[in-house]
């Protein structure tokens, strides 16, 4: 009976994706902001298919701002869209993944092959004329997902990004750019706390396959998700990137460890 239902979850998702994408694609090309917010309504919408529901703490800045938060799943992108309008920053694998590479895409994302430096400028180039732009985007910093209890070191390189962008909206005046630490932990299943027994339920780690996982949070249902917006930091020109990384680092552990006090 639950695979039943999730099938028509899935259909009603496939019905409403079907009839919104034509207006996106069209807000993709003439504007592009209002096409994040579109995007927000597809997140909302998937949320419900999955049986997902996510409470927010904190305020999320207006951009130009860099969200710097912890990494668990494939659905903290669903998640953490319905919080604001936003774009990621994503590893270059997210490409070739089934579906999520068009979503990923339709969201304006910048992709990253983190391994290879000579493409890490590319990317922050990007982030750069993103942020110049006034958009907010969001940032994994750990660089891979872990199981949600903690959080991994954080990777300075594309957190350089704002620093680079501080001295050329030096010329707009009355515009200051910010990161933001954001903490998201995944706390309940069916009401019940989740442990680190029962991380697999949320966390999408490992050699996982992508698609038994997704269909195994589709049947189930029942997540509780928590996001809680830390206070945003200004950048300026003489921001130590290295500095900046720990500082949010800790930031985030904090934040990480209120999301799932507040919850119990």
């Amino acid at each position: 009976m639950a695979s039943l239902f999730a099938v028509l979850r899935v259909l009603l998702l496939i019905l409403f994706t079907l009839l919104l994408l034509p207006f996106h694609l069209v807000l993709l090309l003439f504007a592009p902001k209002t096409a994040n917010k579109s995007a927000c309504l597809w997140h909302i919408a998937s949320s419900w298919t999955l049986g997902v529901r996510a409470t927010v703490a904190g305020r999320p800045q207006p951009g130009p701002v860099l969200y710097l938060c912890n990494h668990v799943s494939w659905l903290d992108i669903i998640i953490l869209s319905r919080a604001a309008p936003l774009s990621f920053v994503a590893k270059a694998d997210v490409a070739t993944w089934p579906v999520f590479s068009w979503l990923a895409k339709w969201q304006r994302t910048i992709f990253v092959e983190r391994e290879r430096r000579s493409k890490t400028g590319a990317a922050i180039d990007a982030m750069v004329e993103r942020l110049e732009s006034h958009d907010a985007l969001v940032l994994f910093p750990e660089g891979t997902s872990s199981e949600g209890w903690g959080i991994l070191p954080f990777k300075s390189a594309l957190i350089g990004a704002v620093v680079a962008s501080v001295a050329r909206l030096e010329h707009q005046h009355d515009v200051d750019l910010f990161v933001q630490p954001v903490a998201l932990a995944y706390t309940h299943l069916n009401g019940i706390a989740l442990g680190r027994m029962e991380a697999d339920r949320a966390a999408w780690i490992g050699e996982v396959d992508l698609v038994p996982h997704l269909w195994s949070v589709i049947t189930t249902g029942g997540l509780q998700a928590h996001i809680v917006f830390g206070d945003p930091v200004e950048v300026n020109p003489d921001t130590n990137r290295k500095i900046l990384a720990k500082q949010m680092e800790a930031e985030v552990l904090k934040l990480l460890e209120r999301a799932r006090r507040s919850t119990h």
